[in-house]
């Protein structure tokens, strides 16, 4: 009895970062992505309609030289931009939702704080948690503001 078992089947996803760009200036049935430079269109399509089930139409394509500024304190390496032409209207999803202060900045605050405590400084933690107290605060106040939104909406759609 050979057949098909399950955990036995494969299944194989490429291993490429596609990153969606807003772009107000496009029309609604097309989309930016940003992606590798590796990919070629025949694999931008292939990927869109396979994973996401998107009906593409057309792909157009730019690369984008890399770019360094004086003394090379900057790099930003080269990218390719793809313009994808789809069959229906795109939505986009929602906008992430914007704290005061960023991971990194979190990040780059404790490191700060310990190496001034191996240097034998007084150490000062209370910043980094006053501003994840911050950032904290201010994800809760959009989320009542989001859902008293979605109750709104809901709210006109029923009358």
């Amino acid at each position: 009895m050979s057949g098909w078992k399950p955990g036995l089947k494969k299944i194989y996803l490429p291993n490429v970062i596609f990153r969606l760009m807003r772009t107000p200036s496009l029309p609604p049935n097309k989309v930016a992505f940003r992606i590798p430079t590796n990919i070629n269109k025949l694999d931008i399509k292939d990927y869109l309609t396979n994973i996401y089930k998107l009906d593409v139409v057309d792909v157009r394509t730019m690369v984008y030289a890399a770019e360094s500024q004086i003394n090379n304190q900057r790099y930003r390496p080269s990218y390719k931009k793809a313009i994808v032409t789809l069959g229906d209207d795109f939505n986009y999803p929602p906008r992430p939702i914007e704290l005061k202060y960023s991971d990194a900045e979190l990040f780059r605050e404790d490191r700060k704080s310990r190496y001034r405590k191996l240097a034998g400084w007084k150490s000062r933690p209370i910043r980094v948690l006053v501003k994840q107290e911050e950032n904290y605060k201010l994800k809760e106040e959009k989320d009542k503001q989001i859902k008293e939104r979605n109750l709104d909406v809901e709210k006109s759609e029923g009358n």
